[in-house]
């Protein structure tokens, strides 16, 4: 473990590098000068003590050595001198505590605005439930004031702040439009972290207005270099909601950001979607830890949640590079967040796949976690070269007439395509692509549409949402993607539109489509070497001092396994390389035990599955149902100590729980496996608790039941 201090002049700030989440507030007695702390965020605490010699503090306070390393790289970034000193970040929300002791000495008046009384002051409207504490807590993440015992430290300290208040009334298209292009040359970020309702059946965009004021400040902002925009992808992952019916999200203009929890995975609330560009931690399940800031009343909150909380560390991560080069245009800062952002440390969740550029992208994480540190190294202006100039290239079939869709059935259509090869705006590396469509159907909730790149990299351009009732179809509607980034964009493109929901009364019709392709001319420089993927962090996956899943089971001995069925073993991802590996024999062994445990423990808990496989099936009827009655028994003795107010999962160290994970993310094929259909399962189906704690639980007390 490595913990990472600064000094700076006569003052001591100490800078600590958190392996892990508190859980609980921080409280030191180390003098009458300190107060009662709490950990700022997930990743650093920042402290100042005026007493005298300098004390340092050094705390690792993950629950478990197996857990993750929770690291944006923020801290290596201070330690250059790099604080977001000169960058003006507004945020656009329900107002600012702009004299909160840990905000007012970076607040910025000429940031901000109050849209919705119509003045200059972005105070919050109090009201006996704080309704109006987004804003603020959202502006502490970003610059709360280092140095002062308050509630924490933002991420850009030395950055300008301000606030927009338009969110605490009737939201128009006028007001959205004032606050998007509020001071454009004095502003260089915006940061939301709103949109239309995550209900599961809302499609909204932008209006005539806003759209205008996002054109604007691209084209104009920051003195021709372009405005920043940073987007929450949304909270709509248990309603099934999908961001790519968010036109906020899904524009090319905004920067789109979502949540991963302290386990490394993706939160309950996520949603997945194709737009989506990067990742920062926020929280996760119930028991997880959230985001520490500022609050209304001058107080601390240890409670932001959600991907409102993820948007702001993200604006103020783009502020140190900005500070660092101040040249950055709008799609350069693009550009670098593609080509930093690290997948490595999400790696264990389902749906990665290497683009055709050879770049990690995820629907639900984009092209990975955020690394300030990269980030910042990578828009040195020592090095860094402008990528080329923007091109669009738009493919359209004027003969194409409108096709029928029904239930059960699909549209599939080959878009062939030079890439305007040979003119002025001929486009050989991706960016964006957009699939602006008009389609008709009777429920709308029932579509489903990939787009296929000559590269062959599938893209889900809509997944199906079951609220979304609606018969009013979409109408010219751009479908946004960034997943093919870096991809030559010449040959042919399969559209794909199906209906696999059943309801055969469905019908309707694809009217039209154009596909709209954004990039260059020419590969920017950055990109002529490929992306080489390196481990995140040291400690992300150091397993040293924790005994693994082997160990585990030759001491908790199960009966012989009945011998597996001759298959071809996997080929090993980038994450199973970096894990421990066990002799043939008994990895197939064990790879076989687990994957019954794991059907046993499925069956268990999912009330609807698809029909089992022979190998689980046949003489195992009577095992598996000693072990669901062992289960109950269990569950009935957990229920009575829960009752007497202890957690029954104390029962057992949760570093077991994670040792047990490590060993089933080893075991698992990178397509299809059961592992793959619990996490699908649960991401999109269970009530909100932890969705792997509660395999692991039925894993390690069927170990522990084999063994008696």
């Amino acid at each position: 473990m490595k913990y990472e201090g600064l000094v700076y002049q006569a003052n001591c700030i100490y800078l600590i590098d958190f392996a892990g989440w508190m859980t609980s507030p921080l409280s030191l007695s180390l003098s009458s000068t300190l107060t009662s702390l709490s950990s700022p965020f997930i990743f650093s605490l920042h402290l100042h003590y005026q007493s005298s010699p300098c004390l340092s503090l050094q705390q690792d306070t993950r629950a478990s050595p197996s857990l993750p390393k929770l690291d944006l790289h923020v801290i290596p970034v201070w330690k250059k001198g790099i604080t977001g000193k000169g960058v003006v970040i507004t945020v656009l929300d329900d107002g600012l505590e702009w004299n909160h002791t840990d905000i007012y000495p970076n607040y910025d008046p000429a940031a901000s605005y109050d849209f919705n009384d119509n003045d200059p002051d972005p105070f919050p409207r109090y009201d006996s439930t704080n309704e109006n504490k987004h804003g603020t807590r959202c502006a502490g993440e970003i610059a709360m004031q280092a140095d002062n015992n308050k509630c924490g430290v933002g991420v850009a300290y030395n950055s300008k702040v301000g606030g927009i208040r338009m969110l605490d009334g009737i939201v128009t298209d006028a007001i959205e439009a004032s606050s998007i292009g509020f001071n454009p040359n004095h502003v260089h970020i915006y940061s939301a972290s709103w949109g239309p309702n995550d209900d599961g059946k809302t499609v909204e965009g932008p209006g005539r207005l806003a759209q205008k004021a996002f054109e604007y400040g691209i084209q104009k902002g920051r003195n021709g270099k372009g405005s920043i925009f940073v987007w929450a992808s949304g909270n709509g992952g248990r309603q099934g909601d999908n961001c790519d019916c968010d036109g906020y999200t899904d524009s090319i203009f905004t920067i789109s950001i979502s949540s991963a929890s302290q386990q490394g995975l993706s939160p309950w609330y996520a949603e997945k979607c194709s737009s989506t560009l990067a990742t920062a931690y926020s929280s996760g399940d119930y028991t997880d830890q959230r985001i520490t800031s500022a609050d209304l009343h001058n107080e601390c909150t240890e409670t932001h949640t959600g991907t409102s909380a993820s948007a702001p560390l993200a604006a103020g991560i783009f502020a140190l590079a900005l500070e660092q080069n101040p040249d950055l245009t709008w799609r350069d800062l693009q550009h670098i967040v593609v080509w930093t952002s690290e997948f490595d440390p999400l790696a264990n969740n389902p749906g990665w796949k290497r683009n055709g550029a050879g770049l990690m992208v995820n629907s639900r994480f984009g092209f990975g976690l955020l690394n300030a540190k990269a980030l910042v190294d990578l828009a040195d202006p020592a090095t860094w070269k402008h990528v080329p100039d923007k091109k669009q290239c738009i493919v359209r079939d004027e003969s194409f007439q409108p096709r029928p869709l029904k239930a059960a059935g699909e549209i599939t259509i080959e878009i062939p395509t030079k890439a305007c090869a040979g003119q002025e705006n001929a486009v050989t590396s991706l960016e964006h692509v957009q699939l602006e469509a008009s389609i008709e159907y009777t429920r709308r909730g029932d579509l489903h549409i990939t787009l296929t790149s000559p590269s062959g990299t599938t893209t889900v351009l809509l997944a199906e949402r079951e609220r979304d009732t609606s018969t009013n179809g979409f109408r010219n509607w751009d479908f946004m993607s960034v997943h093919t980034w870096g991809e030559e964009p010449s040959g042919t493109w399969t559209l794909r539109i199906t209906d696999t929901s059943g309801r055969m009364e469905n019908e309707g019709q694809i009217v039209s489509w154009k596909l709209i392709l954004h990039g260059t001319s020419d590969r920017p420089d950055h990109m002529k070497k490929p992306r080489v993927y390196t481990p995140y962090n040291a400690v992300q996956n150091d397993r040293r001092g924790v005994e693994h899943m082997e160990a585990m089971m030759q001491e908790t001995p199960t009966q012989k396994p009945e011998p597996p069925a001759p298959q071809s073993p996997p080929s090993p991802t980038p994450e199973e390389k970096s894990l421990p590996s066990s002799s043939p024999s008994n990895s197939s062994v064990s790879s076989q035990a687990l994957l019954r445990l794991l059907q046993s423990a499925f069956d268990r808990q999912s009330p609807a599955l698809p029909p089992q496989s022979p190998a689980f099936s046949a003489g195992r009827a009577q095992q598996r149902e000693g072990v669901r009655e062992r289960a109950r028994a269990r569950e009935r003795e957990r229920e009575q100590d829960r009752e007497q107010g202890r957690e029954g999962g104390e029962r057992i160290p949760q570093q077991k729980f994670y040792q047990a994970l490590e060993r089933l993310n080893q075991q698992r094929e990178p397509e299809q496996s059961l592992y793959r259909d619990y996490s699908e399962r649960f991401y999109g189906n269970q009530p909100y608790r932890h969705r792997d704690d509660r395999l692991i639980q039925a894993l390690y007390d069927m170990l522990t039941d084999n063994a008696q």
